[in-house]
């Protein structure tokens, strides 16, 4: 029996993962499985190595429990270290900053390391860290899901293997909320499609407590209940609209939080500026200011594969509400987010999608590209290890 065209309603069974007729083979979850060994494996090794043979750091930095295992102390640096502190001390403690600067770092995965460590023996150092790498492996399933349902398997394949190889990726495996975001997106994606809208609003709520920017893909939902019922029938049947609303609600509790202890509920918007004025930079600011801080705008080309990826979306009907997801929150990276524009762009996984298609059918681009972004990947990560300003 031949089967339809691809569309976007990937017709999944009510468990996200579960495979039956019609969705893909049924070892699927093997290639994301090795996908997510083999990086992890690389990682350690590459971390273990860069700390051994070249020792000297530029700042002490990361996790004090995790300083005696080189391969895991390459892991963190930067912003983990704020979520390691607010994980044990909470944001009421003192940083030596300014009172309330660290509510820029959203409380979805400090939370989450202070909970692990309170059920079980694992201390939050290696919390921080163990946390973001299953969310990682999780991403990975679920993406993998995504993409085969809309293109096959050797695109979701290629798709991975682009998002893996991208430069900034290696902050899939550090401690950073990045692939928090990348799950619950990925997740309110996939329940959009099937009708559960609720639960993809609560999925998207739950990212932007780990990653505030997770709320500009929020449009997918929109997008979804508009594909299924379209703009006049959406407040026909309002109940699906509270799963527009649950990301918006998920995200008040942190700024009535905010509200609470520094009494301002935007505390964590005010926090940023406190950061300097790379904060806001966007890539204009990145440009004109080139000669005192290059790195930053080193990320503008980088950003350009996710950006193309982006629109190259809008080319193909099954791919609109993916889409809306991911370029809202590109235009916003361009804008406002040139200081971690790099970081920030390995999470729009939308965009990866048409960069794997396209690997699919040029068979001989394959390794030239690949070869590259690896290349690039182990030189950023190398200095993000010895705590250049990488991020």
């Amino acid at each position: 029996m031949s089967r339809a065209p691809a569309s976007f309603d990937l017709g999944l069974a009510p468990t996200l993962l579960r495979s039956d007729e019609g969705t893909p083979s049924r070892h699927w979850y093997a290639f994301p499985l090795w996908l997510f060994v083999v990086t992890r494996i690389c990682y350690l090794a590459f971390g273990y190595l860069a700390l051994r043979l070249v020792p000297a750091m530029r700042v002490q930095g990361g996790l004090a429990g995790l300083r005696q295992y080189p391969a895991l102390d390459a892991l963190c640096r930067w912003d983990c270290g704020w979520f390691g502190h607010l994980a044990r001390n909470g944001y009421e403690a003192a940083t030596g900053a300014a009172p309330g600067v660290s509510t820029n770092f959203w409380p979805g995965l400090p939370m989450a390391a202070r909970v692990l460590a309170w059920v079980s023996p694992i201390p939050i150092d290696y919390a921080i860290l163990l946390i973001p790498n299953v969310f990682c492996l999780a991403a990975y399933l679920v993406l993998y899901r995504v993409f085969a349902r809309l293109e096959g398997e050797s695109t979701a394949r290629w798709s991975l293997l682009v998002l893996a190889a991208f430069p900034l990726s290696f902050f899939h495996s550090s401690g950073y909320p990045e692939t928090i975001m990348i799950f619950f997106s990925a997740a309110a994606v996939l329940l959009g499609s099937t009708r559960r809208h609720i639960s993809a609003g609560v999925c998207l709520g739950l990212g932007v407590l780990a990653r505030h920017l997770t709320i500009l893909m929020g449009c997918t939902l929109l997008a979804a209940q508009v594909r299924e019922r379209g703009f006049s029938g959406l407040f026909k049947k309002p109940l699906p609209l509270l799963g527009l609303l649950a990301p918006f609600l998920l995200a008040g509790l942190y700024l009535l939080y905010c509200w609470r202890v520094f009494h301002d509920p935007l505390m964590f918007w005010k926090a940023r500026s406190d950061w300097g004025a790379t904060a806001w930079w966007g890539a204009r600011e990145a440009l004109e200011n080139f000669q005192r801080r290059p790195q930053v705008a080193v990320y503008i080309p980088l950003a350009l594969l996710p950006t193309i990826g982006a629109i190259a979306l809008l080319f193909r009907r099954s791919h609109l509400e993916l889409a809306a997801a991911v370029i809202p929150l590109l235009i916003v990276l361009w804008a406002i987010g040139g200081f971690g524009l790099g970081r920030y762009a390995a999470s729009c996984w939308p965009a990866f999608l048409p960069w794997g298609r396209w690997l699919d059918r040029h068979p001989m681009l394959r390794f030239p590209l690949l070869t590259v972004l690896v290349l690039l990947q182990g030189w950023y990560f190398f200095l993000h290890i010895h705590h250049f300003e990488v991020q």
